[in-house]
């Protein structure tokens, strides 16, 4: 058999990987929380891809960067190939175990609503998949399926404003805009919950959280009142942790949505049955 020509040695492929995400993403923040590192790392792999290759990917600019052109136009080629690699990766899990489902959320829907639900579903093989950047598009070759809020049908998600039993302010003129906390994001509109309670004026003074887990616990420890997806805080309340203001509920434009990513085959069509009808 003749020999084969060794293949060419390329780039490191956290290198490659940086240079994808930040370029389908926009920046080097956001491929650092997708892919788990800190924005140092991203611009250091970029330092590294950017020197071994002799070439320029990004122009940094004051407020951020940018595609240069030569980084626009091989930027698919990369995307294309991460997703097919990933693809594999998840053949390759498959194929390994047999049944396996893998379903991708984010870390506070996984801990405040799926965890819960999971004892029953463990035994049919369920593995869940934390993801930083929510919505299938970015889940669509890391699971078979996806949960995340969206709008349309799904599990309702209507908005509560809750507070530790021994904290809860007897009426809503009693609500101190300085002992509030705010979930940033549309699960946690403090503005829509405000309006369905008759007070479209309040405006929450209290810090802002990026983790609704957090957020809840300091509710729950009573640092203040905090307006979050129901959802997300039913087993706070089914403990008694927390207790709802008022009697409020806001209607959401989203609930928690369960899509699959692919063809789910039988067990992961039997998950996302017991999940739906949950």
């Amino acid at each position: 058999m003749a020999a084969q020509s060794p293949r060419p040695k390329s780039p490191p492929l956290t290198a490659l990987r940086a240079f994808e995400a930040a370029g389908r993403l926009g920046g080097f923040t956001p491929a650092a929380r997708e892919l788990g590192v800190t924005p140092a790392a991203v611009t250091a792999h970029l330092k590294t891809l950017e020197g071994a290759l002799g070439v320029q990917l990004f122009d940094r600019r004051h407020k951020g960067v940018a595609l240069t052109e030569l980084g626009a136009r091989v930027l698919p080629d990369f995307t294309q190939a991460f997703r097919q690699l990933d693809a594999a990766v998840q053949h390759l899990r498959r194929e390994a175990i047999p049944g396996l489902v893998r379903i991708a959320t984010t870390a506070d829907l996984a801990q405040l609503w799926l965890s819960p639900r999971l004892p029953g579903l463990r035994a049919q093989g369920l593995q869940v998949v934390p993801v930083p950047v929510p919505g299938p598009d970015e889940a669509r070759n890391l699971a078979d399926l996806a949960l995340f809020p969206a709008p349309g049908p799904g599990h309702p998600a209507p908005l509560v404003a809750v507070a530790a039993p021994g904290f809860a302010p007897a009426s809503r003129a009693a609500l101190d805009p300085d002992r509030t906390l705010v979930l940033d994001g549309p699960l946690g509109d403090w503005a829509l919950w405000a309006g369905a309670a008759g007070m479209p004026d309040f405006q929450p003074r209290g810090p802002v959280h990026g983790s609704a887990a957090l957020a809840l616990e300091e509710a729950a420890n009573g640092a203040g009142v905090l307006v979050i997806a129901r959802p997300l805080a039913e087993a706070a309340l089914r403990q008694g942790r927390v207790t709802t203001l008022f009697g409020v509920e806001a209607a959401s434009p989203l609930s928690l949505t369960l899509t699959p990513l692919r063809d789910p085959g039988d067990a992961a069509a039997r998950v996302l049955a017991a999940l739906s009808g949950r």
